[in-house]
């Protein structure tokens, strides 16, 4: 059913130019009304550019790195690796995470050619493709079809492909088997009820049961449990329907709560503290999106033997995860598209996910990779069949007004969770101001 509305929903992407691009993404980068792939920059709609051609001797390209390559060491060797056999310099821009977007935006307005490629997550994908940004890659399907049809689906835009997907950041759960052991409790929970039933005999006064990543990436863990309540944002019609599943997930929230089985803290619990919770023996289990499991092996009192990993507990409908896949995009304004298309692809391939898995320890996008000998020896083989669960199972939806949307979103939820708010009444608020601000911008 994801699938299906995932393909449905494509097609209004492109057909929001007459709403007006200014509302979406900040600004608008062409009208798309040349009958084209929408790029405004002499693409025959294959992905390879017809313009000037200087893009197809390029020496070099500017890279936009979504941080520090210091943070990022499987890129990194990407890069090398793509340096050393193309001979093409990648001038790497680490753009601090938060203000990527609005630095991608800024150039763009001003349809500069001073980025050739840059690296974000597929939520950013709608605004971007509707204001004309980025470029079809023009990825074929034999190195399309490396990745599971729920990723091909996401990246895929009025029947183009506009992102490489590069590595996988879906939740994770986690479990301390030393703790488990010591409480008595023999083996993960398997549902939601699970979780409160074992969270029980798991508390001890130093040890919470269960926690998870809010803080910054709040409106991503309310989606991967909207998503294991069979819920969804958006309907084919662009209308917000989340209430109902996410009050099974508010529900959820309150049990957790009011029996005490997360921390107190939860709330501005961001990505790298709930890692760190948990590495530091405070948290029995844990949904997280860092690839926590390889940090733990490494970690001081932690070994391989009491890093436990599951399924994530099913809830009303399925174990989705949010999918938070990150890829590589090349600009619309680029001059230099040849070499920044030949980026894309060379650091997406199934060797280079590999590299990313084993340097850094990201779960690879590619489902190959995972029975690749040395992954194999690097990770034991409870924790690859987990990753490649997650990854096939991974959901996501591409919707237009993403930053309006979660903001909206954001500033209901923290509260509902935190017991300050009536659930339901916090996401009836929500709704109606994403309703309305659809209606404002064309789409309903």
């Amino acid at each position: 059913m994801q699938n299906n509305h995932s393909r449905t929903r494509r097609t209004f992407i492109k057909s929001a130019g007459a709403i007006g691009t200014v509302a979406l993404a900040g600004c608008s980068g062409g009208d798309g009304g040349d009958g084209g792939d929408g790029s405004g920059n002499g693409s025959d709609g294959s992905g390879t550019s017809t313009g000037t051609g200087s893009e197809s001797v390029a020496e070099k390209l500017v890279f936009y790195n979504a941080g520090s390559l210091k943070y990022d060491p499987g890129t990194e060797k990407n890069i090398e690796r793509f340096e050393e056999e193309t001979g093409i310099t990648v001038e790497v821009n680490e753009v601090p995470w938060n203000n990527l977007k609005t630095s991608l935006t800024t150039i763009w307005k001003n349809e500069s050619a001073k980025v050739d490629a840059f690296n974000g997550p597929t939520w950013w994908l709608a605004d971007f493709v509707a204001s004309d940004w980025i470029e079809p890659l023009g990825l074929g399907d034999s190195h399309m079809s490396n990745y599971p049809k729920n990723l091909q689906n996401l990246v895929t835009l009025d029947g183009k492909t506009y992102m490489a997907p590069e590595f996988g950041k879906w939740g994770t759960y986690l479990y301390d088997q030393q703790h488990f052991e010591k409480q008595g409790v023999s083996e993960p929970p398997s549902t939601w009820d699970e979780v409160v039933s074992t969270g029980q005999q798991l508390k001890t006064g130093d040890t919470s049961p269960f926690a998870f990543t809010w803080a910054n990436k709040d409106v991503f863990t309310f989606k991967q449990f909207l998503y294991q309540a069979g819920g969804q944002l958006f309907n084919d019609s662009n209308e917000p329907v989340f209430v109902e599943g996410g009050t099974k997930v508010m529900d959820f929230f309150t049990r957790l709560r009011e029996n005490d089985l997360i921390p107190d803290g939860i709330s501005s619990m961001g990505e790298g503290g709930a890692g760190d919770t948990f590495i530091a023996g405070q948290l029995a289990s844990v949904e997280s999106w860092t690839p926590l499991a390889a940090r733990a092996f490494e970690a001081d009192g932690w070994s391989k033997e009491r890093v436990g990993s599951a399924k994530p507990p099913k809830g009303p409908e399925s174990r989705a995860t949010f999918q938070d896949t990150n890829g590589i995009s090349v600009s619309a304004f680029s001059e230099r598209k040849g070499a920044a298309k030949k980026f894309a692809k060379f650091m997406t391939t199934t060797e280079s996910s590999k590299t990313n898995m084993k340097v850094e320890g990201n779960p690879a996008v590619i489902p190959a990779v995972y029975d690749e000998p040395e992954i194999k020896e690097q990770y034991p083989s409870w924790l690859l069949e987990d990753m490649k669960f997650n990854l096939k199972h991974a959901k996501s939806e591409t919707y237009l007004a993403q930053p309006q949307v979660d903001d909206y979103l954001s500033e209901q939820i923290t509260p509902a969770l935190l017991g300050d708010k009536d659930p339901q009444k916090a996401l009836e608020t929500a709704q109606s101001n994403i309703k309305r601000l659809y209606q404002d911008i064309g789409l309903l």
